[in-house]
């Protein structure tokens, strides 16, 4: 296992919708010839299976009504297959394009205006609903789009600085107030429901990238161990010699009043070859989320702070408590170095009591890079500590 770990690269999924950009991420990539057949012609598996049916559904629709309106039920009924066969390669030599991306703007558009014009111009027919169904497809294309961007916009430094994010707020906020002027009440409400939608997202999801970069996952082989809320006297040791008798390395994320405790605790993670990081000065588990960027900035600096002045080294993780981020929480972590992890395994072992079955849901199927959550302080961390390093033994 190598060590120290570094964020795995997320690989492009070489969709070219926007949903399938968005949503359609792998989480393993596929081998030898299978990476080749699913990917080298610039289409991801899943999307490549949709548009087969969707695209060739929606035209038929609509070939289906002009055939009909040309010469009556007959010839749509007959002609449908041999048309449809014939228009999809007329199009696709007519419409062409340098690569998928362009095509698929390029067929996304001629729909759009058949759909419009069926909708609008043609005086009603009885395949609007193929219409309506483009003209959604094409709305959840624009909105992913838009939220595509958005992730772009929060990775980049002018992004990354709480000065822009107060303003940002306010500039997010002025519909809302428009709408308020001009309906009262019930428009502030309907103007502030997107913006509630996405900042409930982005704080409560906690691998949510719609505040900034999220790490998610690892590179290297094997899965990541992390242990938050520590140190603790009556757990740290014990955890630190199962990890030495499996051979395996971990992160602690650590508490910067735990740390000025127990300093003896925090450099003896570090001499046994761990890592120690950052989980807020107080852990506020309750609070974090709806913190302002003058406490965001009280609480993780000063957990920093407190881990170099007792170990000499600088922590590059932050993880939130409960994993809850706020607005302020990415600027912050950038000004310091930082880089904000979450995890994609974890087993609420802070509230279960079952051992067997919090360790189950911690390594079962697991796979390279994952990063596994468990914690100290909670009446079973020991148990859980040694039987998750006993199930990944064997893998």
């Amino acid at each position: 296992m190598s060590w120290p770990r570094t964020p795995e690269a997320r690989p492009d999924n070489r969709a070219v919708t926007p949903v399938f950009r968005l949503l359609g991420h792998r989480r393993s990539q596929p081998l030898g010839d299978a990476t080749l057949m699913s990917e080298s012609q610039g289409l991801h598996r899943g999307e490549w299976r949709f548009l087969s049916c969707f695209v060739p559904l929606v035209l038929g629709a609509l070939l289906f009504d002009l055939l009909w309106r040309l010469g009556g039920p007959w010839l749509a009924g007959l002609g449908i297959l041999p048309a449809l066969f014939a228009l999809l390669h007329l199009m696709t030599f007519a419409l062409g394009g340098k690569n998928p991306g362009i095509q698929w703007g390029r067929w996304e558009f001629a729909l759009v205006l058949w759909s419009l014009w069926l909708l609008f111009l043609s005086g009603g027919s009885g395949s609007t609903w193929a219409a309506i169904l483009w003209l959604s497809f094409f709305l959840l294309n624009f909105l992913c789009t838009a939220a595509l961007t958005w992730k772009v916009l929060m990775s980049m430094p002018p992004f990354l600085k709480t000065r822009f994010r107060f303003f940002l707020t306010l500039v997010l906020h002025l519909p809302a107030l428009i709408l308020a002027a001009r309906f009262g009440w019930p428009g502030f409400f309907a103007g502030l429901t997107p913006i509630a939608l996405i900042w409930c997202s982005g704080t409560l999801c906690p691998t949510a990238r719609f505040f900034g970069p999220m790490v998610t996952r690892v590179a290297g082989k094997g899965p990541l161990i992390t242990i938050d809320d520590g140190p603790d006297p009556a757990d740290t040791p014990a955890i630190l010699d199962l990890l030495d008798a499996y051979n395996v390395k971990a992160v602690f994320f650590v508490i910067g009043e735990k740390v000025k405790a127990h300093p003896e605790l925090a450099r003896e993670i570090l001499r046994r070859g761990h890592e120690l990081a950052n989980h807020t000065m107080t852990h506020p588990a309750g609070s974090f989320w709806a913190a302002g960027a003058v406490r965001t900035r009280r609480e993780i600096a000063g957990c920093s702070r407190i881990i170099e002045e007792v170990t000499g080294q600088k922590p590059r993780w932050f993880r939130a408590p409960v994993g809850h981020r706020n607005w302020f929480t990415h600027p912050v972590c950038h000004e310091l170095g930082m880089e904000v992890i979450a995890w994609n395994r974890r087993a609420f072992d802070t509230v279960r009591s079952d051992v067997p079955g919090i360790v189950h849901c911690l390594t079962h199927s697991v796979q390279d890079g994952d990063i596994l959550l468990l914690h100290e302080s909670t009446p079973a961390a020991k148990q859980v500590v040694a039987g998750t390093l006993a199930a990944l033994a064997p893998k």
